[in-house]
């Protein structure tokens, strides 16, 4: 039986002490930051495994190496389901060069790495002059120039197409028969597929290869063989799952664990 999820809680701050303020996390296995928002723009970055932030309609994966940006006011959770540790930057909502309306997935490059770790161990409340906030200001030029990565997978608002994602997200390796979908939605296969592109802008299969191309990411963050990996997403075999990983990645499934954090 699958351990229950357990929820925790965001530090209650009502202010941000400086520009920029970080906090360091550990996440256990299955544990989640509930639906919250905050004032000041986010960015967590994944030190180790993986973090999925669920946002109203996408999901976004968040490799090691890689981060990403939640502008003010964004309603969103944070779950792992490895474990995580992460690194969290509160930004003041005045910072504004950024695409800062849209969520977005970022790799870390070996700088902005560098800069996270030292601001880490500055001080709640550095200096607002000299070393510490010079270090801030290049973090923050250095944070608009990082590349945005394709980790995110589009989620239906609609209830019955929602639940439908749900139990597909929960067992990857149920591939989705569109007729078989529709029958338990009471639909016709037609209709459900112009709902889920209406809802989604793909095709259901089109989703369902996405997200188990996600799930494979979040993974190869775990001590799990190739095999079991492609055995838990309802391939057959090793073979065609790392054929579609290099297709998708451009590297092999252990190619890709080996390069280790991008950041």
């Amino acid at each position: 039986m699958q351990d229950a999820v357990a929820t925790l809680t965001p530090p209650q701050i009502h202010a941000l002490p400086r520009q920029v303020f970080v906090r360091q996390q550990e996440m256990p296995p299955r544990h989640l930051f509930a639906s919250h928002t905050h004032p000041w723009h986010q960015l967590l970055y994944a030190t180790s495994g993986t973090l999925v932030a669920s946002l109203k309609d996408q999901r976004l994966f968040v490799p090691s190496g890689s981060a990403v940006w939640l502008p003010a006011g964004v309603e969103h959770s944070t779950y792992t389901e490895f474990g995580a540790e992460l690194k969290s930057l509160y930004i003041d909502s005045a910072f504004d060069t950024l695409e800062n309306r849209r969520p977005l997935v970022l790799s870390v490059s070996p700088l902005m790495r560098e800069l996270i770790l030292t601001a880490a161990n500055f001080d709640t409340e550095y200096p607002v002059h000299g070393y510490e906030n010079d270090l801030v200001q290049v973090l923050l030029q250095t944070l608009e120039r990082l590349p945005q990565r394709g980790h995110t997978l589009p989620w239906p608002s609609e209830p019955r197409l929602a639940d439908l994602c749900n139990a597909l997200f929960a067992n990857p390796s149920h591939r989705p028969v569109l007729n078989e979908a529709a029958q338990a939605l009471a639909m016709s296969a037609r209709t459900l597929e112009r709902h889920f592109r209406q809802q989604t802008g793909i095709t259901l299969q089109a989703w369902y290869s996405r997200m188990r191309l996600m799930k494979a990411i979040e993974m190869l963050s775990t001590p799990m063989s190739v095999t079991q990996i492609a055995l838990e997403l309802g391939y057959s075999a090793p073979a065609p799952f790392i054929q579609m990983f290099r297709e998708k990645m451009g590297v092999s499934p252990n190619q890709y664990r080996s390069s280790g954090p991008l950041g």
